[in-house]
């Protein structure tokens, strides 16, 4: 997808399109953005079905703050699929720098392992983020409207699957990169999120499922 087309009002259709075509981007890292994205508009469901219902009172000031903080994450996962698109893209034009010469090689070398570093920001942010609303599926499901229950596990599976996502394309990254004390410490985090990831699912699932008395 060409910068110029990475608009706002580009349709679900048009994406879709342009995630099947023959181009690099987008890629791996803005779908997990916009499947971050799906599962916060699912905990801001939850709460809207729960706000202002007869036996809820006591929980709406915390329901409607849910459903700020999850619109919050919406937003900025959103930003996040051009986000990475365009630092993918930088990436592959690095790799275009002529390396004909030994002064081209090394400026071809240092632009690569910059835009590299950068390009392992935005699946970062992302998988951070969707821990984050990943949490948020969790109280939505504790708290939220019981005849949505459902809805916050799918928000809670949708989550998993960004967090997880965004964690792949941040390794992809790192694989190529040479600075080995930010590669330390990156590993280490994406760690820290997959494990917390985990552990949150899989309570979300238990609560759920027994709920539903499908276990």
């Amino acid at each position: 997808m060409a910068q110029e087309d990475q608009k706002d009002d580009v349709t679900l259709s048009q994406f879709l399109d342009a995630v099947a075509g023959g181009t690099a981007t987008p890629g791996g890292g803005s779908v997990s953005a916009l499947v971050g994205t799906l599962a916060a508009a699912l905990v801001e469901m939850v709460v809207n079905l729960t706000v202002g219902k007869k036996g809820f009172e006591d929980q709406e000031a915390e329901m409607k703050k849910m459903g700020a903080e999850a619109r919050s994450y919406r937003d900025a996962l959103a930003s996040a699929i051009a986000q990475d698109i365009n630092a993918y893209q930088a990436v592959m034009k690095a790799y275009l720098l002529p390396k004909i010469t030994e002064a081209e090689k090394t400026k071809r070398k240092e632009e690569i392992q910059n835009a590299l570093k950068r390009a392992a920001d935005p699946p970062l942010f992302t998988a951070a983020t969707s821990l984050k609303v990943l949490k948020l599926c969790q109280k939505a499901a504790e708290k939220g409207n019981p005849n949505a229950i459902s809805d916050a596990a799918v928000g809670a599976l949708l989550a998993q699957a960004a967090l997880q996502g965004g964690v792949l394309n941040v390794l992809v990254n790192l694989a190529a990169l040479e600075e080995e004390d930010t590669v330390k410490k990156m590993r280490q985090e994406l760690k820290r999120l997959e494990a917390e990831g985990i552990k949150t699912r899989e309570k979300i699932l238990t609560l759920v499922k027994g709920r539903l008395k499908a276990e």
